[in-house]
Order: C-alpha cells, then sequence, then structure tokens
C-alpha cells in the first residue's frame, strides 16, 4: 500500500520543513519509494530523475538551515512530459520523436525551480496530447489509482493520476480541450485552467488561445499556492499579464449568486455524477450562496466539432504535416486518424471566433448579465469509461442508454476553451458508484479568476469532497 506521509500536502510539508520537523533530503526518499511502486500498477512514469532531484533537495535542506527557503523550497513537484525541461526527454508520447531531448525549460517549469521546487517526476499523457484518456505505444496505459481499469483522463492524466498515487503534492498541466480539467475530476484532485495570458505559454504558441498551462493539486490551499508562483510575466513571454497574487483565504459566500446547468441540457449525464454535484451545490448554499439553475441548451456535438476544427487550423493540422510519411505507422490510431484528417480537408479558425462569440453573448445574457458572479457544471457525463479506451475502435458510447461520440462526446469541457479568456476550476464532489471521482467546473466571466478561487475555497471547507482526507486511492 502506498505510505500515507506521501499524501502530506505542500501546505504542511513547508511547514514541517520550516520547523525542521521534516527534512526534504528525507521525504524526497519517501516520495521515490512510491513513485517507482507505483510504476506496477497505475504507470504514470515517463521518467523518474532521482540524481538531480536529490540535489535539489540537498540545496532546500541547506537553505531552511540558513533561513533562506523560497516559497516552495523542497517540495517535490509532477510535470507533465509535454511541458518541457531542459535535458529531460520530450518525445510527447510518441515513438517518431522518441529521441527528442528538451532545449530549455517551460517559462512555467523556470517559475517552480526559482521557487526552490523539486521537479523529479515526469508524467505520462497520450501521444501529442491529443486523447482525453492517458495510453500510448511508448507508455503503454496509465489507469486510475482509484480503479486501475478506468481511465484517469487525459492529456494530462499522469498529473492527476501522479497526485492520486502519493507520487508528489503539485504537477503541472496543460489544456486545451479539457485536458486539466477532465483528469482533475476524474482523478479526485483540484486542477485549474487559467484564461489565457494568466501564465507565461511556450514561445511560438502566442496564437495558440484555445490551449494554457496550468497547476494540479491534491487540496485547495495548495493550487493557490502553486499558483501565485506560476502566474505573471516571465522575459520568455510576450502575451502574459501583470499579476496580484491571489488571496490565500476566502470569506464565505453570503450575497454571492451562482447558476448551474447540470449538463447543458445533455439527456446522457449519469444519476452519480448529478448527484455529487446536486451536494457540491448544497454545500456552496450551506456557505451563504445563492445557488439557481439556468437553462443553457448547448449544441456540445456543435461546439466540440467547431474546437476541433480551430485547434487543427491553428496548430494541429501544420504539426501532423511535419510528421514524415515513412514514420506514420509508429502513430497511435487516434493520431493516425488526425493526420489523415489534415491530409483531407483543410479547416478555418474563423467558425471557433464566431461560436465563441454567440457562447459569451448567451452567458452574458443568461448568467452575467443577470447578477450571477459565478457558473458551475459537471465536468462529465460519466466516469464509466475504460483507461485503454481508443475513440477510432469505438467511435461511439452508449452512456445511459444514449449514443455519444466517443471522441469528446463525454466531456463538458471544450465550451471552455473556446471562451478561453473565461478560468475555471475543476473541483472533486465525491466518487461515483463505481468508486472513481466525479468533479465540477466553476467558471467566472473574463479574467476573475478570484471568483472561482473563492468559490472554490467554500466548496473545499463546506466538505461535500474529502476525499484525500476521509480516503485514499486503493491501488497498491
Amino acid at each position: 500500500m502506498y505510505n500515507a506521509n506521501t499524501y502530506l500536502s505542500a501546505t504542511e510539508l513547508l511547514a514541517r520543513f520550516k520547523a525542521t520537523t521534516l527534512d526534504p533530503v528525507d521525504y524526497l526518499e519517501t516520495v521515490l519509494a512510491t513513485a517507482h511502486s507505483q510504476q506496477s500498477s497505475v504507470n504514470c512514469a515517463a521518467g523518474i530523475f532521482a540524481d538531480e532531484a536529490r540535489a535539489r533537495a540537498r540545496e532546500s535542506s541547506r537553505r531552511y538551515r540558513a533561513g533562506q527557503a523560497r516559497a516552495l523550497e523542497g517540495v517535490p513537484v509532477i510535470i507533465k512530459e509535454e511541458t518541457a525541461v531542459e535535458g529531460w526527454p520530450r518525445p510527447m508520447a510518441s515513438l517518431v520523436f522518441k529521441d527528442r531531448i528538451a532545449a530549455e525549460n517551460h517559462p512555467i517549469v523556470d517559475k517552480l525551480l526559482e521557487a526552490g521546487a523539486i521537479p523529479y517526476f515526469q508524467a505520462t499523457n497520450p501521444e501529442f496530447c491529443v486523447l482525453g484518456h492517458t495510453w500510448s505505444k511508448m507508455y503503454g496505459v496509465t489507469g486510475n489509482p482509484w480503479s486501475l481499469a478506468h481511465s484517469c483522463g487525459g492529456s494530462s492524466g499522469g498529473s492527476g493520476a501522479a497526485l492520486a498515487a502519493g507520487v508528489a503534492p503539485l504537477a503541472t498541466g496543460s489544456d486545451m480541450a479539457g485536458s486539466i480539467r477532465i483528469p482533475s475530476s476524474l482523478c479526485g484532485v483540484y486542477g485549474f485552467k487559467p484564461p489565457f495570458g494568466r501564465l507565461a505559454c511556450t514561445p511560438t504558441d502566442e496564437y495558440f488561445v484555445q490551449a494554457v498551462e496550468g497547476p494540479m493539486a491534491r487540496t485547495f490551499d495548495d493550487l493557490v499556492l502553486m499558483q501565485n508562483v506560476l502566474a505573471g510575466p516571465h522575459p520568455k513571454s510576450y502575451t502574459t499579464l501583470p499579476y496580484t497574487p491571489l488571496p490565500t483565504t476566502y470569506g464565505d459566500l453570503s450575497g454571492m449568486r451562482i447558476a448551474y446547468s447540470p449538463a447543458f441540457g445533455h439527456p446522457a449525464l449519469a444519476a452519480d455524477v448529478h448527484r455529487n454535484l446536486m451536494q457540491a451545490l448544497d454545500g456552496l448554499r450551506s456557505r451563504g450562496a445563492v445557488v439557481e439553475q439556468v437553462t443553457l441548451d448547448w449544441d456540445l456535438e456543435r461546439i466540440n466539432q467547431v474546437l476541433l476544427d480551430g485547434l487543427r487550423a491553428i496548430f494541429v493540422d501544420e504539426f501532423m504535416l511535419d510528421i514524415p510519411p515513412t514514420e506514420t505507422d509508429k502513430l497511435c490510431s487516434y493520431v493516425k486518424f488526425l493526420h489523415d484528417k489534415a491530409l483531407d480537408k483543410k479547416v478555418s479558425i474563423m467558425p471557433s471566433a464566431i461560436l465563441t462569440q454567440q457562447l459569451h453573448r448567451e452567458m452574458q445574457a443568461k448568467v452575467w448579465g443577470q447578477g450571477y458572479s459565478a457558473f458551475v457544471c459537471a465536468t462529465m457525463l460519466s466516469t464509466d469509461l475504460a483507461a485503454d479506451q481508443d475513440p477510432v475502435l469505438e467511435p461511439m458510447l452508449k452512456l445511459d442508454g444514449h449514443d455519444v461520440d466517443a471522441y469528446l462526446g463525454w466531456v463538458l469541457t471544450p465550451a471552455f476553451n473556446l471562451l478561453n479568456r473565461y478560468p475555471v476550476l475543476a473541483a472533486p464532489t465525491g466518487l461515483s458508484d463505481i468508486g472513481v471521482p466525479t468533479g465540477m467546473q466553476i467558471v467566472a466571466n473574463a479574467y476573475d479568476d478570484e471568483t472561482v478561487f473563492r468559490v472554490a475555497s467554500n466548496h473545499a471547507l463546506a466538505g461535500t469532497s474529502r476525499l484525500f482526507i476521509d480516503q485514499f486511492p486503493p491501488a497498491a
């Protein structure tokens, strides 16, 4: 079984390190043991970099003794494989690029290192991060620590699974169609999709506004801690906004009006997902919020298709066409499918811009313009999803008697990648009937990050979902 000490929060670790009741060097060895042991079951490691981590842990220990500790001094951190760390492999889970090594750090990795964090665990993602589950020919299947046969989500599934497996308290993720929010919800952790411009992006990704990096953590307090380290300008980025750190404590929700739509009118929402969402909303009411249902009957199939076409137009197709024709047999089925689409038909970004404006105007008319400060919905329709589910071999799923597209039809996240200036925070809402966590999305108007954190803080305080306090995942 996993060592419960590996489930200490970053906030608690920092307090213990400062009090000298725990040493970063010793704690690193604890999580290293967990990191290696989980690989035979969960399989969420793309790489484990113990030697350089040990050197950083020794430096952190020295800094605590000298009174020079930084904001995340000595805290182990999980890094999604897609997120570049200088000198680490970065194949994007593809056998085509199996020998690629990152030449420089992603800006958020620079910020983690400057804050004294210890990146040591590289988490799996699907090939080129274009799947809502986490499996590839390179890394195999990553299971969900709560139920190994079920999906941990994607594309930041390795990060979510590693958090749930006790590998570290903090992780990086990225999100272009739900890739932070989906695994956060399925793995029972918190994740934040910031509005574009809040975090520095990879240089040359400045026009790829649907996709952002963001923090993932097991506790709300840790999510705030990590976001305050990651956010704000970086010398490599010219699009990042000035940043005022988020508060670390929040008042209750007295006077706040919150709107919700469980699944935008989709009939396939599972009863257990709905039940847990309603309990979470009752928790917000207990904290003083006025919570009311609004009608948003969105055409999710159209939203998904328009987002995918936009992603193809601005990034995916060009990337796919860079793959040598002699190498396409190495691609996973879901990437080969996108590769063939890139050859078959050109698409445009303009439908994304038009639909985004329509969605924002409806949100303005029914939510923001009606005095609601936040909006809440489920993250996905169901948790009953196989870890190795292949949307090419099985293009349709049967959910609650309804056929849905197996690629994106089961998630409720893509609209907010079109509405990419909206902050969205994924929070756990409990366990489904099959023992897999469920989650909700907390949304606010453009760049109003503090509101989603205030709502999430009160959700955490309401205690309607205390997964890592009440129990740990059963996987060993």
